[in-house]
């Protein structure tokens, strides 16, 4: 018995390490993909003497050399690459397999106009002939269709006369009919302009039912609008949104931009939005403005990171918050009314 319950307890202690080491190796699964950064660098470089060229360079990798995927844009062509632990997993710029040679025999013989089971030796053994039979008996002389003056024959009536006897033969049957038809045409016509009033009133009253509804939905969309915790909310979203974006622009942004558009007014504010770049990275960017001429002449090397752990809190922090659960609970009802139409 005692031999049992050392059994029994030795089991449940390597049961009770394996699920340890398991929840352990999750949980340090966990940790490292909310707070080990995603690496990304890269360079591109665009000139146009002596002749244009164009041509981007990119790395994206996490926890070096475990996962790392590159991205390549030179002469108008995108390739790219991912390994693992340095092993190639995905290559597009490896060569494609060769078409299987069966694959090739059967063009070739769909080309000669031969079927897969039929080659150009069996035609030639086993010739098609098509024999065309005509039977001189059953052709029909045009001697035979004529009298013997040479007149064809009138072999059938006259298209009037049968019209006519048919309808000499019941007149009033006729007539009856006519004014018959007449009557339901003039009945059918009056009851059409009876209707025509009511349709009328009815278009007139769906119309003015659609001018309220639109009037009604305008007037609840300008109290959303107005509402001060909606645009709280709306402020915590848009400073959100506005930390997530800085977060995963580059750290570091080298270089050199020679530009022009041409026109001395959309190089100034061109020059200005670039000029925000310049006092996030300092002197490590170098911006020259043409106002005469139009070209672009760039070259630039970026490295920055993203971190999930970072994202996620951020997005957590923003959905927990009071005003935007409100803020989404009466967007949904908004939605609701917005998607009301006339019955």
């Amino acid at each position: 018995m005692t031999m049992i319950l050392h059994g029994i307890l030795f089991l449940l202690k390597w049961l009770g390490i394996i699920l340890l080491l398991l929840l352990g190796v999750i949980l340090l699964a966990v940790v490292l993909v909310l707070f080990v950064p995603v690496r990304y660098k890269g360079r591109l470089e665009k000139k146009e003497a002596p002749e244009e060229v164009f041509w981007a360079d990119g790395t994206i990798s996490w926890l070096n050399p475990f996962v790392r995927v590159r991205l390549r844009f030179a002469q108008k062509k995108f390739s790219f690459s991912v390994r693992l632990l340095g092993l190639s997993l995905i290559d597009s710029e490896k060569p494609k397999k060769e078409k299987k040679e069966k694959k090739a025999k059967k063009t070739r013989k769909a080309k000669n106009g031969t079927s897969p089971g039929q080659t150009a030796e069996t035609k030639e053994r086993f010739p098609v002939k098509i024999h065309l039979e005509t039977d001189s008996a059953g052709k029909q002389t045009e001697a035979e269709s004529r009298n013997e003056t040479g007149v064809p024959e009138n072999t059938g009536k006259q298209a009037g006369t049968g019209t006519e006897a048919e309808t000499s033969e019941y007149p009033e049957d006729v007539v009856t009919a006519k004014r018959k038809s007449l009557f339901v045409k003039i009945k059918a016509f009056f009851e059409k302009v009876r209707t025509i009033p009511g349709k009328i009133k009815e278009k007139v009253s769906r119309f003015i039912k659609q001018v309220q509804l639109l009037w009604y939905k305008k007037e609840k969309v300008l109290i959303f609008l107005q509402d001060e915790l909606h645009l709280l909310a709306l402020g915590k979203a848009w400073a959100t949104l506005k930390q997530v974006i800085r977060h995963c622009l580059p750290v570091k942004l080298k270089g050199q931009v020679y530009f022009g558009t041409g026109d001395p007014e959309s190089t100034g504010k061109a020059l200005a939005g670039l000029g925000i770049l310049y006092a996030a990275y300092g002197k490590g960017l170098t911006v020259v403005p043409d106002f005469n001429e139009k070209h672009l002449i760039a070259t630039l090397a970026f490295k920055g990171r993203i971190r999930m752990g970072t994202l996620l809190f951020k997005t957590l922090k923003l959905i927990r918050d009071k005003q935007v659960k409100r803020f989404w609970k009466n967007w949904k009802k908004l939605l609701k009314i917005l998607k009301q139409k006339v019955e």
